[in-house]
């Protein structure tokens, strides 16, 4: 009775497979990237976006359909090896969110979380980071994430052992689990600062589901594709002095730090 069996369930396993066409001698899995993204600035306004890349080296033979909750997105920008799709449309948050591509190849996706919106509470409004003092960056939690993308920059004028002034910055960007951060003075200033003079700072925490954005990440996508999928939510930021207080700021704001960390994810997309 098994030996009838064999050629029936030898014919489904075929058929599995061959919805991508990994037989055929010129199949080529394409890779596909995309995010979803909200964030809330100094001045209260909200931004979103939504983005999703396909890319095949060995070209694109039909133009893929890509699908977000049974939304169809439009494409803004084309190569004969490369889709982008996307807008600045808003989008509910703290909800699933299931990508779906359809390619010459076959069908490939995920699903994420949007993160829901949360707000940071330390450091206080005006807080002054004195030459001894511990950073401590705390946030409420953000429902359905997975892991915080944390960046402090800090920019600060000091005098040196000898006497001399000079500038000094200090920058961190790291994931995390938990809704805290705790920065050691001496990673701040170096023994060298004898005496800081003014400066300031910025705290930025991103709320993340999908694979975490580290060195050796794994991507989520899945069927006749591969790549990553994410969704970060980012709350209004903080900032703080650094010494004294200061008439202008120098530490950048949250438009030029998303484009470095959006940018930091497509890299990663082209790797």
């Amino acid at each position: 009775m098994l030996l009838r069996k064999l050629p029936a369930l030898a014919g489904g396993i075929f058929l599995v497979f061959s919805g991508c066409r990994q037989f055929d001698p010129n199949y080529s899995e394409p890779m596909i990237n995309g995010y979803l993204y909200r964030g809330e600035f100094y001045d209260y306004s909200v931004e979103y976006e939504r983005y999703v890349e396909v890319f095949d080296n060995h070209g694109l033979r039909m133009v893929p359909v890509v699908v977000l909750n049974n939304e169809t997105l439009d494409a803004f920008y084309y190569t004969w090896t490369k889709y982008r799709y996307g807008d600045t449309m808003a989008f509910p948050v703290d909800y699933i969110y299931e990508l779906e591509v359809t390619h010459y190849w076959g069908r490939a996706g995920a699903k994420v979380r949007m993160p829901g919106n949360f707000s940071l509470t330390t450091p206080p409004e005006g807080y002054i980071l004195d030459r001894d003092s511990t950073l401590f960056i705390s946030w409420h939690p953000s429902v359905g994430a997975e892991w915080y993308w944390v960046e402090i920059d800090i920019e600060y004028d000091y005098r040196d052992t000898l006497g001399g002034e000079d500038d000094w910055s200090f920058h961190l960007d790291t994931i995390v689990k938990d809704t805290f951060l705790m920065i050691s003075p001496e990673r701040v200033f170096p023994a060298f600062v004898a005496d800081v003079l003014e400066g300031d700072g910025s705290a930025m925490v991103w709320s993340g589901c999908g694979p975490a954005i580290e060195s050796g990440d794994k991507g989520n996508i899945k069927g006749c594709g591969f790549g990553f999928f994410n969704a970060l939510n980012e709350p209004r930021e903080k900032y703080f002095y650094v010494g004294a207080p200061i008439q202008m700021r120098r530490c950048p704001d949250i438009k030029m730090v998303k484009e470095r960390v959006l940018g930091r994810l497509v890299r990663r997309f082209s790797q």
